[in-house]
């Protein structure tokens, strides 16, 4: 592998990761909007 792919796949690591990392993070705080409030229940 010559020395320029290996640069390149590093530099899209340092790209990937952290935006992967963004996105799944991203996605965890944002379930809550998605899910159904309880039922309320009136006496």
């Amino acid at each position: 592998m010559k020395a320029s792919t290996l640069k390149l796949i590093v530099a899209w690591l340092l790209v990937i990761l952290p935006l992967g990392w963004g996105v799944y993070k991203s996605g965890v705080k944002s379930k809550p909007l998605f899910q159904q409030p309880p039922a309320v229940t009136r006496p």
